[in-house]
């Protein structure tokens, strides 16, 4: 195997794109039902595993589209919209947690419609929660989380317990995607929620050089996406915010993947160059994971469509439904 951490990319300058305890929700809906310890195998992903099953799951599920619900999480209210598939009785559905970019909050996330269908054919709960601005933050997600500033981890927390009290939810298959702020929020995730979520896959964020804290309960599989010409979160080079001090410079894409590469245990790396760009895998992790890139070259910040040939949505389905936690 090769072991070569450098990745060409692009030299950039930044400009900004776009105290709370344990998490404490109410649900919107008052009649959610409270986890049992009733379980069922799941054969949805590699092996068979005891699922533990909600109450929820002695009825059908309902489809919705789009709908929006809001938590209170330590007198702070919260909105996330939803997407959830039609599914029998009893049939234990996976989720993935989309996080939106800066500003986005009020947007469709990009391929909305694609993560819709992969729902509806795989069997997956599309939750899309909303960030807000928290002085003194330059971004609607919190970065470089600290034990004073847990509000967004805390609401993440929240909306997983939401959706497992209301819904027959898969908890061994917790999954999160993320677009440039919300691709930097997915390593917050990563960092502070490791032992929920079964993997993360994202496009176009980083994460800060020194981090707060990142300790790893359980190790995670991580999938990064990133264009070698994005002008808003550069490929090869650290940067740093206009004035969020607490955040600190921000890794560049080759530390990136090292950082995680280290975090997992990873012994080896290998790369195949292809027509897009180079697919990196680091391998040899603890844990069974694995670390996977995606440079593509010439790409800027903008979601890329597919990934050779093959829609972004499916290339990040494909990683993260590999495993389960």
């Amino acid at each position: 195997m090769k072991r070569n951490w450098m990745i060409y990319g692009l030299v950039w300058a930044m400009t900004a794109c776009g105290g709370d305890d344990s998490p404490s929700a109410s649900s919107p809906a008052d009649d959610a039902g409270q986890t049992t310890a009733d379980t069922v195998a799941s054969d949805t992903g590699p092996g068979q595993v005891d699922v533990p099953l909600s109450a929820a799951c002695a009825e059908p599920t309902t489809s919705e589209n789009d709908a929006l619900y809001t938590l209170t999480v330590n007198g702070m209210e919260r909105e996330y919209r939803l997407t959830v598939p039609q599914a029998q009785a009893g049939v234990p559905l996976s989720v993935m947690v989309a996080f939106h970019g800066g500003g986005g909050a009020y947007e469709d996330f990009p391929q909305e419609e694609a993560f819709r269908s992969l729902g509806a054919e795989q069997g997956v709960i599309m939750a899309y929660p909303r960030g807000t601005l928290v002085a003194p933050n330059e971004g609607e997600w919190q970065l470089n989380t600290s034990d004073d500033m847990m509000h967004d981890i805390n609401f993440i927390n929240a909306l997983l317990d939401d959706l497992s009290t209301r819904y027959c939810v898969d908890i061994t298959r917790l999954y999160a995607t993320g677009y440039s702020l919300g691709s930097m929020f997915i390593y917050e995730v990563a960092c502070q929620m490791n032992e929920r979520f079964a993997a993360v896959a994202s496009f176009a964020g980083t994460m800060p050089v020194s981090p707060n804290s990142c300790e790893m309960v359980n190790k995670l599989p991580v999938m990064h996406i990133h264009g070698t010409a994005d002008s808003i979160i550069p490929y090869s080079d650290e940067w740093g915010w206009k004035s969020w001090s607490s955040v600190g410079t921000m890794m560049d894409i080759p530390q990136l993947l090292e950082f995680w590469g280290d975090q997992n245990g990873c012994q080896d790396v290998d790369w195949t160059d292809n027509s897009d760009g180079r697919h990196v895998v680091y391998d040899g992790c603890e844990g069974g994971v694995r670390v996977e890139h995606h440079r593509l070259d010439d790409q800027g910040h903008l979601w890329p469509e597919t990934i050779e040939d093959v829609a972004t949505t499916e290339v990040i389905w494909n990683f993260v439904s590999e495993f389960t936690r």
